[in-house]
């Protein structure tokens, strides 16, 4: 079972979405057209009220447009993910093992000939896990990310990553941004959470985009209800949502039916219906995994005429292991693991494979030292890497200095994130990265994509 948030530490516990955005400032809720009418299954953020009619439409007008469209996802691991035991540093273990005493990995297995080892979940799931796809060629490890003079806050480093701006001040998120200067003005579903709310990384100033869990989800449902009742109230929604309404509130009631119906007739086609699911995966996912889940439906959808052009996942485990981190980052990495590894199948499976990149990333890494409850506490030079066919494979960045630790006795970062953002957008997506990322010019580009 995935750690619960409630016990990380006071800082991750109150950085959740709806905190952030209350203090921030985020313009979600003003742009929310849609939400709740299918019990929180979909929800579209648009600028202003869009044709609801014509979104499947738009979408498959904008996949035709550009059938081999790339697609990035991006998949959050929340908490601040270790470096150290995730990728332990073979040819400094003895540094290593002084560092983490009795939590120490005994025996990581060595990741090729880098010089480095890997946790042992890591190896696990499809084809050796994210260990196999490294040993595959489809996975690029960054070790060292983070920015300068980090903030060891989970509240402001997630919102610095989440919009590729070192400031407190609110704002798009980063793809969002991307959203909005090469987004289509009519398809939602080009910028897709798998979630019940929308990923920060996606929000934007006046590009539609749209979070939902699962096409299956977005119908009515009446529940304890059957047979011939469930008819009749299936029949009266239809006929409530064709009718013609006075008055105010009988219009808000009107509009939300109609505008439920809409949308849920639209996505009928994907969902699930009599044990057959048109998006099932065509290889096996982990199994009670909500981070597998998540991604199967993300490959699913992807492979479909709907114009799908960033998605963002979270993990489903947690990372902030201030206690008990040899079982609590066994545990995350095992789940990320296992789903990394069927996602990447699924997507060659469905042949789609080249046009998807997947970055893995965390809001900071963790302090080299371990604590005295067999964890360890926020730090810098944290832990991302890209993943896919297309994607640059080996170690692409500087592992960071077991015995020249900053002033603060924290990991030094070797590569600011926001390199890496510029070199996804401009490698990847194949645009300026200075229309998302202010002054992109001054961070470099990595060769992340072959």
């Amino acid at each position: 079972m995935p750690r619960s948030v409630h016990k990380g530490c006071d800082d991750f516990r109150q950085t959740s979405a709806g905190v952030r955005e209350r203090w921030l400032g985020a313009p979600l809720t003003r742009r929310q057209a849609l939400a709740g009418a299918l019990g929180g299954a979909l929800a579209i953020y648009a600028e202003q009220t869009m044709p609801w009619a014509r979104v499947l439409e738009a979408a498959q007008a904008r996949a035709a447009e550009a059938p081999g469209a790339r697609v990035l996802v991006s998949v959050f691991l929340p908490g601040g993910c270790d470096l150290l035991d995730t990728l332990p540093p073979i040819g400094a273990y003895g540094r290593y093992a002084d560092l983490r005493g009795d939590m120490k990995l005994a025996a990581p297995p060595a990741l090729g000939s880098t010089g480095l080892g890997i946790h042992p979940s890591l190896a696990e799931g499809a084809g050796g896990g994210v260990k196999g796809l490294f040993e595959a060629g489809k996975v690029g490890f960054l070790p060292g990310i983070d920015y300068a003079n980090p903030d060891l806050s989970h509240f402001h480093s997630r919102h610095f990553w989440e919009t590729g701006l070192v400031t407190e001040r609110a704002a798009p998120g980063w793809l969002g941004r991307w959203l909005d200067r090469h987004g289509a003005r009519d398809n939602p579903l080009q910028g897709l959470t798998l979630s019940s709310t929308l990923s920060p990384v996606l929000a934007t100033g006046s590009a539609p985009v749209a979070a939902l869990e699962s096409p299956s989800d977005c119908a009515l449902d009446v529940w304890a209800i059957d047979g011939r009742q469930e008819r009749q109230m299936l029949a009266a929604w239809q006929r409530m949502a064709a009718a013609h309404a006075r008055g105010e509130g009988p219009r808000a009631v009107h509009t939300a039916a109609r505008l439920a119906k809409a949308v849920g007739d639209r996505l009928a086609p994907y969902a699930e219906h009599d044990g057959v699911d048109p998006l099932a995966p065509p290889v096996p996912y982990p199994q009670d995994d909500d981070l597998g889940r998540r991604l199967s439906r993300v490959a699913a959808l992807v492979a479909q005429p709907l114009g799908v052009r960033l998605a963002a996942v979270d993990a489903s485990g947690e990372f902030d292991t201030h206690d008990d981190q040899p079982r609590e980052l066994g545990d995350g990495l095992r789940s990320v693991s296992q789903s990394l590894a069927a996602f990447q199948a699924d997507l060659e499976a469905r042949g789609v494979a080249d046009r998807v990149l997947t970055l893995v990333w965390s809001e900071f890494g963790r302090r080299p030292q371990a604590n005295e409850s067999s964890g360890t506490d926020h730090g810098a030079g944290g832990i991302a890497w890209v993943q896919g066919a297309r994607a640059a494979s080996g170690i692409l960045t500087d592992y960071p200095s077991l015995t020249a630790l900053d002033p603060d006795d924290n990991l030094k970062v070797t590569v600011d994130f926001r390199k890496v953002y510029c070199s996804l957008i401009e490698g990847w997506l194949g645009t300026d990265a200075s229309e998302v990322i202010p002054n992109a010019g001054a961070y470099g580009r990595l060769a992340l994509v072959r």
